[in-house]
C-alpha cells in the first residue's frame, strides 16, 4: 500500500507578514532573559512549515544564565515544543531549540540515534568533536534537534512505524519540520538574516544529515555525517538474514561469546603489523581481509571434532554465520537507487561480532541476548513492513519475501539517502565530511564505501572532491572503538563552506578511555590508510603517511 502525505506549499507572503508585524522585541534592545520570555506561548502556523503538520508551538523557554566565566556571553534561552501532527493518531513531534544572545548567524542541527524516540543532547559538542573546544551552543551557534516524531524509552522501540505520519517522519519528514520550526523562531528571537544552517549526527543522525541535503539541498550548506545507516533497509534485511543464520536449527550457527573473542585475537594477532606498527589498529584493512580465509582454515573444527565453545569453529558457524557476517548479501532483486547487495563486517579482521550471549532467540528477539541486528530487524519488519500481520523472523526469506517484497523496495525509497547524483547540493556550495570507521559492527564501513564510490562513478571524482571527503578509520568503532577520532570537525566544515578550505591532511585524537587515549594519527582520505613510516613514535601523526595498496 503506498503511502500518501503530500506536501503543502508554504504561504510565504502570510509568514513574512506574520513574523515581521508580531514580533515584539526581538529586534529591540533588550536582557536575553526578557527576549527569551517573550517566546512563551509563540506559535508556528502550519503554512510556515513545508511539509504537512497542524502547525507547531512553544511549551517553555527558559534563560539560562552563562556559568563559563571565560565566556560570559554563553547565556541561551532553552526553548521546548511540540510540532502537531496532521493525523490525530499520530504522535507529536518534541523538539528543543537553544537560542545564544551572542548568536553568530548560523544553525545547526543534531541528528538522533537508533530508532529515536527522544530529543538529541543539543547542548553538547559534536559527534567526534573535541572536549576541549566550546561546545557549538557557546560559539555562538543556534542548536536544535527532535525526537523524529514519536517518544520511545529506548531507541530499539519501532512500534510507531505502523502509523503513516510517524513512519515518515522518522523517515525524512521530521528534518525539514523541525528546521522551519527553528527558522520561525530565529526570525522571532533576532529579526535578521540566517547565514548558514548545518546539520551534524552519528549513525541514524548520520543518515539524517545526508537525507537532509539530498532532499532539501537549498535548505543546508554542510553536512558532518558518522558512521550512517545510509542504506536503512538494507541493513535491516542483512539482521534478518543474520537471524536466519544463527538461529536455524536449533541455533547451529550461534558462535559463543568466549569463542568470538578469541576469532577477534586472533585475527589481531595476525593482521595488526600489516600497516608497519603493532599498535592493536588495523589499518590496512584491505590486506587483512585477504588472509580471512587462513584465519577461518586455523579455528576450523578438525574431522572427528563436535565443536569447542573456546576455539574452534563448526562448518554451521562456518558457512552460515561467518558467511553473512564477512561478506554479506545479495538480493535477486532491487532497492531504491538500484542497490541489491550489503557488504559485510570485517569480523575476520578484528572486531567482535554481535552475536548475544543466550544461543536461543527470544520472541520476540532482545537485544544483548540475541544478535543485536537481529532485533532491528524484527522490529523494522514487523512495525514497518508487516505491521499487523504476525510475523516470524525464522521464516522470513530476504531473497524472497513474498507478499512483503514492494513494500520493502518502497521503503527503501522513503528511509534511505542512497542517492549518488548530488549536483544540485554541489552546485550551491553544499559540503559534506563523512567518517566511517573499520570496526563499525553496526554499519558496514564497505556498505558506505561502496556508496562513496557510487558518488564518485555518478559524479566523476574531481566533481566529487569539490563537496564531499570520505574517510575510513582505523579502529573506529560505532562510536568508541580501539581509536576513537576527535577533531574540531564543526570549524573544518565551517572554514570549507565559508572559505572554501577543505580539510587538509587533518590530524585526529584518539579519546578511547585507555592508555592509548591521546595518541595521534592522520584522517586519511579513502581509499588511503596509516602506515608507520617505519622510525618515530607510534603514538604520534606524524610516524603515518596515508598510503595506499
Amino acid at each position: 500500500m503506498p503511502f500518501h502525505l503530500e506536501a503543502q506549499a508554504p504561504l510565504a507572503l502570510a509568514v513574512a507578514v506574520l513574523f515581521t508585524s508580531t514580533s515584539p522585541a526581538s529586534a529591540q534592545a533588550g536582557d536575553g532573559a526578557t527576549q527569551c520570555a517573550a517566546l512563551n506561548s509563540f506559535i508556528v502556523p502550519a503554512g510556515a512549515i513545508t511539509l504537512p503538520t497542524s502547525g507547531a508551538k512553544v511549551t517553555s523557554a527558559a534563560y539560562v544564565a552563562s556559568r563559563d566565566p571565560a565566556n560570559p556571553q554563553s547565556e541561551f534561552c532553552k526553548v521546548m515544543g511540540e510540532t502537531m501532527p496532521v493525523d490525530p493518531q499520530a504522535p507529536k513531534i518534541l523538539w528543543q531549540v537553544n537560542l545564544p544572545s551572542s548568536w553568530n548567524g548560523k544553525l545547526l542541527q543534531y541528528g538522533g540515534g537508533g530508532y529515536n524516540g527522544s530529543i538529541p543532547p543539543t547542548t553538547e559538542k559534536t559527534t567526534l568533536g573535541l572536549e576541549v573546544v566550546p561546545t557549538p551552543l557557546k560559539q555562538g551557534y543556534v542548536t536544535f534537534g527532535s525526537d523524529s516524531g514519536h517518544q520511545a524509552p529506548n531507541a530499539d522501540d519501532a512500534s510507531f512505524g505502523k502509523n503513516d505520519e510517524a513512519m515518515l517522519n522518522y523517515g525524512y519528514m521530521h528534518i525539514r519540520k523541525t528546521l522551519d520550526v527553528a527558522k520561525a523562531l530565529v526570525q522571532r528571537r533576532y529579526a535578521r538574516p540566517i547565514k548558514r544552517v548545518y546539520y551534524q549526527g552519528g549513525s541514524t543522525g548520520g543518515r539524517e544529515g545526508l537525507t537532509a541535503a539530498s532532499r532539501w539541498p537549498d535548505a543546508y550548506d554542510g553536512i558532518l555525517t558518522n558512521y550512517p545507516t545510509a542504506n536503512f533497509v538494507g541493513l535491516r534485511l542483512w539482521g534478518a538474514g543474520l537471524a536466519r543464520a544463527v538461529y536455524d536449527d536449533t541455533s547451529a550457527g550461534w558462535i559463543p561469546p568466549k569463542l568470538v573473542e578469541t576469532i577477534a585475537k586472533e585475527a589481531i594477532a595476525s593482521c595488526d603489523a600489516l600497516d608497519g606498527a603493532k599498535d592493536g589498529l588495523i589499518s590496512n584493512a584491505s590486506g587483512c581481509r585477504k588472509q580471512s580465509a587462513a584465519l577461518v582454515e586455523k579455528l576450523a573444527c578438525t574431522a572427528g571434532e563436535s565443536g569447542d565453545p573456546q576455539n574452534c569453529l563448526t562448518k554451521a558457524q562456518i558457512d552460515r554465520t561467518l558467511k553473512i557476517y564477512h561478506d554479506g548479501y545479495t538480493l535477486p532483486y532491487q532497492l531504491a537507487n538500484g542497490i541489491d547487495s550489503y557488504p559485510g563486517y570485517n569480523s575476520l579482521e578484528g572486531i567482535l561480532m554481535q552475536l548475544g550471549s543466550e544461543p536461543q532467540m527470544r520472541n520476540p528477539p532482545v537485544s544483548g541476548p540475541n544478535a543485536h541486528h537481529s532485533s532491528r530487524a524484527f522490529e523494522f519488519l514487523q512495525n514497518f513492513v508487516a505491521r499487523d500481520q504476525p510475523l516470524d523472523l525464522l521464516s522470513f526469506d530476504i531473497r524472497d519475501p513474498g507478499k512483503f517484497k514492494d513494500r520493502i523496495v518502497e521503503l527503501s525509497g522513503i528511509i534511505g539517502a542512497t542517492q549518488t547524483d548530488w549536483s544540485a547540493f554541489a552546485d550551491k556550495g553544499g559540503k559534506i565530511i563523512w567518517l566511517q570507521g573499520t570496526d563499525d559492527p553496526s554499519v558496514s564501513p564497505y556498505g558506505n564505501a561502496k556508496l562513496y564510490e557510487a558518488i564518485v562513478a555518478k559524479m566523476g571524482r574531481e566533481k566529487a572532491a569539490a563537496f564531499v571527503r570520505f574517510y575510513l578509520v582505523p579502529g573506529l568503532a560505532h562510536g568508541g572503538g580501539r581509536f576513537s577520532p576527535t577533531w574540531d570537525n564543526l570549524t573544518a566544515l565551517d572554514n570549507w563552506v565559508e572559505n572554501g578550505v577543505p580539510p587538509i591532511n587533518p590530524v585526529v585524537m584518539d579519546a578511547t578511555k585507555s592508555d592509548t587515549r591521546g595518541r595521534t594519527r592522520p584522517l586519511c582520505e579513502y581509499p588511503s590508510w596509516p602506515k608507520y613510516k617505519g622510525t618515530g613514535d607510534m603514538s604520534q601523526a606524524s610516524s603515518f603517511i596515508c598510503a595506499g595498496d
